[in-house]
């Protein structure tokens, strides 16, 4: 007899979505197994972004990143950049028969905002960059259709629904989960008991459970020794991802470096951030560019309205 498909749930978006707490709490589930990267970027079609390894490798490498797992275990990832990747969409439906898909969204203009202080965080723009320019470089760069890197694509990328739509086409509404940023901040627990029924998992394990955010925004000083910190660590993690022992202690050493970092980066608590204001003026063009955007979420998702 063929052993059923392996059980899979890919968070598939998006970015600046709380994406990374939602994969540490499903991922604590007894029944759940986390991908050793959470990022494993295995079924994007594009070279921008760094992978230990590739979809032309075959599932045999994709694998790797569940080093032990048991048949009855459902294997988790969390590449928030799948969503916009329509390939990607075929290719999980296609290799990995009965997967379920979870995407967040986030209201647009807020995670543009967020995405500005994490590109500065992590060194991809220059600390002068005020918010004003963060938003006009990519109404510029729309407007000339150009190609941007990843921390400024922010503007076009909150346009969920011409994304969706492939993801809708390949996986039906059964099999993919769509939920919103603002529940799962208000309310982690239900969201993530949401997603435990719609896999087949019992959410019992999240009763008293401790429901932290991970991987927020924050302002740091030193942005430069930020990024050379996180190129290192992808130096690093292929050595260590698929060694149980020498991942724990590399996760240890990024706690406290993290820490550290956050102790000595970080403004002031209360302190504003310089240049991060929202402008009325930019609030509105925002407002105006996504205007259509909730009625074309709830067509597609077949709801009677959408609300952030």
């Amino acid at each position: 007899m063929n052993q059923a498909p392996a059980k899979h749930l890919i968070i598939a978006g998006v970015t600046r979505a709380g994406t990374t707490s939602l994969f540490n709490y499903l991922g604590d589930h007894p029944r759940v197994q986390k991908s050793t990267i959470k990022e494993t970027r295995f079924f994007l079609k594009c070279d921008e972004l760094k992978r230990l390894h590739h979809y032309e490798e075959g599932l045999e490498a994709y694998n790797r990143f569940f080093p032990g797992c048991s048949a009855d275990t459902v294997r988790l990832e969390a590449t928030p950049d799948y969503l916009y990747c329509p390939a990607a969409a075929k290719r999980i439906a296609d290799s990995l028969p009965g997967a379920c898909v979870a995407v967040i969204l986030r209201e647009p203009i807020g995670r543009l905002v967020s995405w500005r202080r994490y590109a500065m965080q992590n060194g991809l723009l220059d600390p002068s960059t005020t918010l004003a320019d963060y938003i006009q470089m990519q109404f510029d760069a729309e407007a000339n259709n150009e190609d941007l890197p990843q921390h400024l694509r922010s503007l076009r990328e909150g346009r969920y629904a011409r994304f969706l739509s492939p993801w809708i086409e390949a996986f039906g509404r059964s099999r993919l989960i769509v939920c919103n940023y603002r529940g799962l901040l208000s309310n982690p627990a239900d969201v993530t008991r949401r997603i435990c029924h719609d896999v087949g998992v019992d959410p019992a394990c999240y009763d008293g459970y401790n429901f932290d955010i991970h991987n927020e925004s924050r302002s740091v000083r030193w942005p430069r020794i930020q990024s050379a910190y996180r190129s290192l660590i992808w130096r690093i993690k292929p050595h260590v991802h698929n060694k149980p022992a020498a991942r724990a202690a590399l996760r240890k050493l990024r706690q406290s470096t993290d820490t550290a970092l956050g102790r000595a980066g970080n403004t002031a608590a209360g302190t504003p951030d310089p240049g991060g204001e929202l402008t009325d003026h930019d609030r509105s063009r925002l407002q105006d560019y996504y205007k259509q955007d909730p009625a074309d979420l709830a067509r597609i998702l077949e709801l009677p309205k959408w609300a952030w």
